[in-house]
């Protein structure tokens, strides 16, 4: 059988160069829209308001770069401040994906909620103006040293990212968010901070980090003013833009809205804002970061290292003609600057063409986007590119229709249109559908209309982010060697429409990726790219097993689904293999699947019986066989309304843990809160609970449990948690359990706790001691023998958000901190509420549960079932610890 391959290579980028042709008065110029793949439009660049923006840019050489560690790190501000206001080329260059952080909107964590971070970014730059980029750094968590941050990421290897960046974007400047310091608080922080300026430096040496590029010398490097002290440089942010209607801090701010993931919407306040600057090395004041900087296009010679007169001339004529642009533009008659737009575009060529302008090609190749940009927007051209459907599967075909629109000006035609597709794919013209077909083929008036049928290679990989193709490398992403998009947010999409314009006598080739168009009920249009997926996928109901171990034989029920990702009927077989070297029954009811239709599923229901006695970490591997190939990949579509939708994929694995665990049989009911995947878990120890809505909270019989679970921020996401609490106290003092896991400060400062608390410091070392407090205490007693062995193997932290400053009737249970830092007995606290119990847990399940830790399965094993200790603890000592009313049985 041949094994489909999921996310192991990716197409080839597709290199479309542009070149003079035979006739002096044609020549070719090339802009790839792009600005559709976003789910935020660019409001700020379209039309009129586009197009002066865009002139602008056209007059100016400056480039800026700021660097920080994280998604939210950047001064948006200030970005949008550079590239609206400024007009200068700019970009954020982040270390990390966030990969490490929390996310409010739903269960993403680790890889995926760094791939819902990176769109975020996207979607902030569509609005702000600049550009994003990214080292292939893993975020593993918060972190409080540089020193960890050193451990956990490779300098040779962060650096030369830091320097690959440098070097393709070219900045006169560069901004560093952070000191390098302890005062930058994050360890990642300080680690963005401490390399920015080493890769500045070892960006102009061409001894270092060979693979990155030529080298490139950066004229001034700035580090944000933070604290105390008058800075250097403050720049006003809040200036106020009549061609956007807006100041610049206002468009930052809703750009900084788009991190929703991270619940950063702000306000967007009018009037005077400031950003603040240090020039390193001086004590210089300045009115503005280009201060001593030649930013006409004439003085980029300087910059790229131009000594030859036919290049400086060359600029020169560029200057002028982008110059002419700006001084004719009238906002009534935009297509009146077509001429010196073009003749600037000739100029452009022309000299990035010579060899005695190697030095500056890359300066002349993004001068022609922009020239082309403009001639674009001053001749109202759109170009759209449809397809029929957003997914198709190898050796699938599916229709694509390829439209131009033209403005109010006779200035522009079509030649020709084509699509570009990845080798092995197919393209073939085709007729126009008839107008029963569907949406994207609807009529639309415009200028010109080609379709086509595009046939997927057999061996197309599904498209999946390119930094999750590999396994990672500890706490960094594997990239590959060749990859010459790497440090992108991701690949440039394929495949595309190239349609070829004539304009005033000149080749105009304009680039649109292929998008699947559709209207949503209450969102209207909605566009996706095109993506490639299996045939088939194959989930199972529970990837993580969590079994008890047993002297006895045990049986688990496991659900797989297998989906037709294809848009042909699919006909084959499915099983589980069994663990290596295991002996691991399995039956099923069914193993065949007949699927007609996309997106159809089949339920197949397997059962396997796991001998007496097993212990350990096994895996159970699910896959279908098609027509003599196997696929045992899982699909998860990572979809957002404010983001691009993107498929990633894993192993169709059951990871099966078998080790000591008991739970009592008690009734819980759960307050869920942000990502939260534990009530999983505490199905998976065989207990039932049932989740608690906003009803059931303001008037359910709560009584009917013994133990009620408040999931993570739930103070934060739960607005009828809070309005609820007194509920949830009463049912406390009437007898029952109430678990409340982390919470920020918002929870004491609500004056949620039955008493007197504050939130406090975290203990962000996974591998910090754990010391139990009260080794007699049923906590870690029952029904699991709770022991320092049981923190060992967590993954990213300790605990968040601990109590301190607690009231003397929270007992502390455990004491855990960060080297060097003072002890910490707010992780896990009880107190007596009534007749019942009030615990505050926060040390991190919402991370170990899903992770199939072992020793967080007993520790919250034993926490839910403490209503049953007495119970338990009668049967072989007849001393209880609590009252028979504290620990009744509350079904």
């Amino acid at each position: 059988m041949k094994k489909i391959e999921l996310s192991k290579r990716y197409f080839a980028a597709v290199r479309i160069w542009m070149v003079l042709g035979l006739s002096v008065s044609l020549f070719l110029l090339v802009v790839f829209t792009v600005s559709s793949t976003a789910q935020v439009k660019p409001v700020y660049d379209r039309g009129i308001s586009g197009l002066g923006q865009t002139l602008k840019r056209l007059n100016t050489s400056s480039s800026v770069l700021m660097i920080g560690a994280h998604p939210d790190d950047e001064d948006t501000a200030l970005l949008s401040y550079l590239a609206r206001g400024e007009s200068a080329r700019t970009a954020y260059l982040s270390l990390t994906r966030g990969d490490g952080g929390q996310n409010i909107l739903g269960t993403e964590l680790g890889e995926a909620l760094g791939l819902i971070r990176t769109e975020e970014l996207i979607q902030a730059r569509r609005l702000d103006g600049a550009e994003q980029y990214f080292a292939r750094a893993y975020d593993y968590g918060f972190s409080k040293t540089l020193a960890e941050a050193k451990q956990k990421w490779d300098e040779k290897i962060v650096l030369c990212d830091v320097v690959r960046v440098i070097r393709q974007f070219r900045p006169m400047v560069v901004i560093s968010q952070f000191s390098g310091t302890p005062a930058d608080g994050h360890g990642q922080h300080q680690y963005s901070g401490y390399i920015s300026p080493l890769a500045v430096t070892a960006a102009n040496d061409a001894g270092r980090c060979k693979s990155a590029g030529p080298a490139w010398q950066v004229r001034k490097f700035y580090v944000r003013h933070r604290g105390a002290g008058e800075p250097k440089l403050r720049i006003n942010t809040g200036k106020y833009d009549f061609t956007l209607g807006r100041s610049y801090f206002e468009i930052a701010m809703e750009a900084r809205s788009q991190h929703k993931s991270q619940e950063q919407g702000v306000l967007e306040l009018k009037g005077d804002q400031s950003s603040s600057l240090n020039l390193a090395a001086s004590e210089a004041r300045e009115s503005g970061i280009f201060d001593g900087l030649d930013t006409s296009i004439s003085g980029a010679s300087a910059y790229y290292d131009v000594s030859d007169e036919t290049v400086k001339r060359s600029l020169k004529e560029l200057a002028e003609k982008a110059e002419k642009a700006l001084r004719e533009f009238e906002v009534r008659k935009p297509d009146n600057i077509l001429s010196p737009l073009t003749d600037g575009y000739r100029a452009a060529v022309k000299a990035g063409n010579s060899e005695s302008a190697a030095g500056a090609k890359a300066f002349f190749e993004r001068k022609e986007r922009e020239f082309a940009e403009a001639v674009k927007l001053a001749a109202g051209i759109q170009i759209d590119a449809l397809s029929d459907r957003e997914t198709a599967a190898p050796n699938e075909f599916f229709a694509a229709a390829v439209k131009a629109f033209i403005g109010q000006t006779g200035a522009a035609k079509v030649i020709s249109a084509k699509i570009i597709a990845p080798t092995g794919w197919q393209v073939k013209k085709a007729e126009a559908p008839p107008e029963t077909n569907q949406g994207f083929f609807r009529r639309e008036t415009g200028d010109f209309a080609a379709y086509f049928t595009i046939g997927v290679a057999a061996d197309a990989v599904p498209t999946q982010p390119y930094w999750l193709a590999k396994p990672r490398d500890g706490d960094l992403f594997r990239w590959s060697a060749d990859d010459d998009q790497r440090t992108l947010p991701f690949h440039q999409p394929l495949p595309f429409a190239e349609v070829v314009l004539d304009i005033l006598g000149t080749e105009v080739v304009l680039r649109q990726p292929v998008e699947y168009r559709y209207a949503d009920d209450t969102r209207g249009e909605i566009r996706r790219l095109v993506n490639v997926v299996p045939r088939v996928s194959v989930e199972i109901d529970q990837p993580l097993l969590i079994v008890p171990f047993s002297k006895n034989e045990q049986k688990r029920k496991l659900v797989m689904t297998v989906t037709n990702r294809s848009n042909n009927p699919v006909t084959g077989g499915a099983g589980l293999i069994a663990p290596t070297g295991s002996e691991w029954p399995v039956t099923a009811s069914e193993r065949k699947f007949d699927l007609k239709k996309t997106g159809e599923r089949a339920t197949l229901i397997f059962e396997i019986t796991i001998p007496a006695g097993e212990k350990g970490n096994f895996e159970i591997t699910a896959q279908a066989v098609i027509d003599g190939e196997t696929a045992s990949s899982t699909m998860q579509a990572v979809a957002y309304e404010h983001i691009q939708t993107h498929r990633i994929y894993r192993p169709a694995l059951v990871d099966v843990k078998i080790f000591d665990l008991k739970a009592a049989p008690v009734g819980i009911g759960y307050v869920p809160g942000s990502g939260d995947r534990v009530p999983e878990a505490i199905r998976q120890m065989g207990l039932s609970v049932e989740l608690l809505d906003a009803n059931q909270l303001a008037s359910g019989d709560l009584s009917a449990f013994d133990v009620i679970v408040v999931g993570i921020r739930a103070s934060e996401v739960r607005p009828d948690f809070a309005a609820n609490n007194k509920r949830l106290l009463e049912f406390a003092k009437n007898g029952g359990t109430l678990i409340v896991q982390y919470q920020r400060p918002v929870y004491t400062q609500q004056a949620l706790t039955p008493y007197p608390a504050r939130v406090g410091p975290r203990v962000a070392d996974e591998n910090a001691p754990v010391r139990i407090l009260e080794p007699g205490h049923p906590v870690f007693n029952f029904p699991n023998k709770i022991t320092e062995a049981d923190f060992l193997n967590w993954v990213q932290e300790r605990n968040l958000y601990n109590f301190a400053a607690v009231d003397e009737k929270y007992l502390g249970l455990l004491e855990s901190h960060d080297a060097g830092e003072p002890e910490n007995k707010g992780g896990l606290v009880i107190a007596d509420v009534g007749k019942g119990k009030f615990i505050y847990c926060s040390y991190s399940f919402f991370r170990q549960l899903p992770a199939g830790v072992s020793g967080a399965y007993r520790l919250f094993a034993n926490l839910l079932s403490l209503p049953k200790y007495e119970e338990g603890r009668s049967r072989t000592h007849p001393a209880n610890l609590f009252t028979k009313t504290q620990t009744r049985s509350r079904r």
